[in-house]
Parts: C-alpha cells; structure tokens; sequence
C-alpha cells in the first residue's frame, strides 16, 4: 500500500537542457524543506500567498545554487490535495539534480513513476477516467486526441457514469427493499418502472459504446500498414507523408526487412504509419520472417494502403493482394505517376470498389489527395463534437460493455419475473463494473499497470 503520510519530490520536467525546469515537491514537509533551502527579498515561504510565483535563490549552506522562482500551493486547493511546492529554476540537468538532492537530504523521498497523480487520485482529486486523461494528454500527437483527452480531465466522462450509476442505485434500493423487508409490506410492485429506468440506463451506456472504438483510434492514431511488391515506392511513400528519409531506400528487392513505424498527423488526426517489407516468393530465410510479420501487421491494422507500380503492367501477386484486401478499409496507391505520361494506366479499370489515387512518392506529387482520402476514411465514424462524451480506451471500454450485459440479464429477470434476489445479483455486477471505469471497484494490480504509465514527476 502506498503511503501518504511522507513527503515526495521529483523533477517534473525532462532532464534535457532548457530554459526551464521544475522541482514538484508535495506533503506536509513540503513548504518547511524548501524553506530552509531558499532565500528571498520578500516574505517566508510559510507566509506566501497561495499560487503566487515568488523570487529568490537555493542555497546550500550559503552557497548558491540558482535563481529561481517558486509557488507554494495550499493544501486542499492543490494538484495532489497536499502541501505542494514547485521550485521553477534553469533547464540545466545538473542545476536541477543538485536542487532535487539538496531536497532529499531534508528527508523527503524520491516520488515513483506517476505517485503525485497516485495521491490525487488516492485523495479524490481525480477518478480513475480523469487519470487516464492526464497520460493521454501527456502522450497526445494531434488536435483530436487532445481534444478528446482535455474533454475527459474535465470529468465528462465520470458525469456520464455517474447519471447512469444513479440510475441503477434508484432501481437497486427498490429491490433491495422487498428483499429485505418483506415483512413491512414492501412488496416489489415497481416492474413498470423498473423497466423504464433500466431502458434509459441502457440506452446512455450504448450511447457512451457507439464511438468507442473510434474514440480507441482517435487517441491511439490509426493504424495505417503500408503493403506490395519490394521496390513499388512503400519506403518512398512512408518518407514522403512524414516529412523525413526514416526508411532506407534502395532499388534492391528485399531492402525493408522488418516493419517501421512512425506517427504523423493529418488535418488534426494522428495515423501510426508502418512500412513492411515487400511480399513475394524468396528463399531468403530473413526476408520470409519480414514477410511473415507484414501479415500480422496487416490483420492488426486500421487502414491498408496497397501500393502498385503504375509504370509496369500488374504482377500475380498484386492480383494476390488485390483479391485479399477489404475494400472498405484499404486505399489503392497508384505510384511512379512521375514514370508514366500524365494518365492512368490501362489496367487500373480492373480494380473495382476500392478508393485509388494515382501518385508519385518520389516528387509528392498527388500526396496531399492521397492524405485527404486517408483523413475521409478514418473520419467516416466520426469526430468529436463539443457536447459528445467518448470513450476512449479499452479498458473503460470492456467495463462499460460488462455494465451493459448486466443490465441486460437484469432486465431479462425482471421481465420474466425470475425473482428479486437475481434481480439484485446482476444490479450489484453493473454497479461493480461502472465503479471499475471511475476507480472506484478497480483492482490494485489494474491501477498499478495505470500508474506504471507515467513519467516520474508527474
């Protein structure tokens, strides 16, 4: 079990220089500690005005260290509810190492990996969808995902659980009730509306489900796997949409041997591009596993992009790939267009019911059409309004769907009439399950692989 009766420090910044960097210190030594290693022009630190930046210097035994600002933050009103004090000094890895040391010999611990957002939570600063939003906010690569993890810092989704919890509660006491007080008269005579509270609870929890899957992609990036014959423009292509040489290009067959991933971000929308490695048939011991892997990553992904040579006349195995694709999820990348004069080649009227763009990876050329469509495709199941709550992880997403299958047995009981005490079995298993989402009914091993996410200092 964690304690929380010590005092924690850490950086909070990376260690990288920097024009600035932060010390975060939080307990009930906190303000003590980095009082007796600060001197300032204007009052004590344990007479600062909360959330007030104030100037001076840290010393060690009158030797001085840096300039620095600090904010004392009170107890309740802070990120982790504790006495918080944040030192903001120069970026120097060593200026802030020194600054750190200087707090531990005071007898302040060293924070673990994501302890000061473990106390807030631990504290009812956050619940547990709140803390995940702070590790998607920190890892965040597009407009979108950062939209959708600040939606859910400000507890939208917590609101939505709990209005559905109260739902459930309101039901659950009415059972609970005629349970235990059949004596008193308290026969279950509530079926109708029951019913009606069930149906509603039910109805937000599939309205929460419907963009699930779609939030998962929005804040993962969509998986987007690169695949064709060696040397059709795969590794061009990657190092075109992102900007930079990432894959090694070269005209040998066989070149990419294992699968490259790189993010990029298109219209506000992240994509996890994958260069695989070329399919065809080869002896090549090394080449056949690349080949092996390409499928894996193929059957994982979001999106397909089939990438043909326009400037020669289809292969077998383009016809192979062509027949394996699924069409509604996969784009056909016409490449060489700079090899070809100015038209589609004849053949290209043979791939039908499939998106097609005809580019050249080498100059850019007909890239931007080729982004446009792959933001169309992954767009097609939404984005995120104002208003809308979105589930956005795995997780929350599989408690959610447990909730709902223990509404439905529940509703299932009550109009069959099964008896109360079955009622109240699957009413008690919904509850559980949204308490899993919230934080409040998840186990300590979940929580633990949570809090391991996190960056020491935050």
């Amino acid at each position: 079990m964690m304690r929380l009766d010590d005092t924690i420090a850490a950086i909070a910044t990376p260690l990288q220089p920097a024009g600035l960097g932060v010390i975060r210190v939080s307990g009930t030594k906190a303000v003590s500690v980095v009082e007796s290693l600060y001197k300032g022009t204007g009052k004590s630190l344990k007479k600062a005005e909360t959330n007030k930046l104030v100037h001076g210097w840290i010393h060690d035994d009158g030797k001085l260290i840096d300039q620095v600002l600090v904010v004392v933050m009170r107890a309740p009103h802070s990120y982790t509810t504790e006495e918080v004090v944040e030192i903001q000094c120069h970026g120097s890895p060593f200026v802030l190492r020194s600054i750190l040391d200087l707090v531990l010999r005071q007898g302040v611990r060293l924070a673990k990996a994501g302890e000061f957002t473990q106390r807030a939570f631990l504290h009812g600063r956050l619940d547990l969808t709140q803390v995940e939003a702070v590790v998607d906010l920190i890892h965040a690569d597009s407009d979108v995902g950062a939209k959708l993890a600040a939606q859910q810092l400000q507890g939208n989704l917590y609101h939505a659980i709990d209005a559905v919890k109260k739902q459930v509660v309101s039901i659950a006491s009415l059972v609970e009730a005629s349970i235990e007080f059949p004596e008193e008269g308290h026969e279950f005579t509530h079926q109708k509306d029951c019913l009606q509270r069930l149906d509603h609870a039910c109805a937000d929890l599939k309205s929460l489900l419907s963009h699930a899957e779609q939030g998962r992609r929005m804040r993962e990036g969509f998986g987007v796997v690169l695949i064709g014959r060696p040397n059709v423009g795969k590794s061009s292509l990657l190092n075109t949409l992102l900007r930079e040489q990432r894959a090694i290009v070269t005209t040998i067959p066989g070149t990419t041997r294992d699968s490259i991933e790189e993010s990029v971000q298109i219209q506000g929308v992240a994509f996890r591009l994958t260069d695989t490695a070329g399919i065809r048939k080869t002896a090549d011991l090394i080449e056949t596993e690349g080949i092996r892997r390409t499928q894996i990553v193929r059957e994982k992904a979001d999106l397909v992009l089939l990438i043909l040579d326009a400037s020669e006349i289809l292969a077998e195995q383009d016809l192979s790939l062509i027949s394996e694709i699924d069409k509604e999820q996969a784009i056909v990348v016409l490449n060489k267009k700079d090899l070809i004069p100015g038209k589609l080649p004849l053949w290209h009227k043979e791939i039908t019911g499939v998106d097609s763009v005809l580019i050249s990876a080498k100059s850019g050329d007909g890239c931007d059409e080729l982004e446009s469509c792959l933001y169309a495709k992954a767009t097609l199941g939404g984005l995120p309004q104002q208003d809308e709550i979105w589930i956005t992880n795995r997780r929350q997403q599989q408690a959610a769907k447990k909730a709902l299958a223990a509404l439905d047995l529940a509703r299932e009981v009550l109009e069959n009439s099964n008896g109360e005490e079955f009622l109240a079995v699957d009413l008690r298993s919904c509850l559980n399950a949204l308490g899993e989402i919230v934080g409040e009914t998840t186990p300590d091993d979940l929580l633990g692989q949570i809090f391991s996410e996190f960056c020491i200092g935050k």
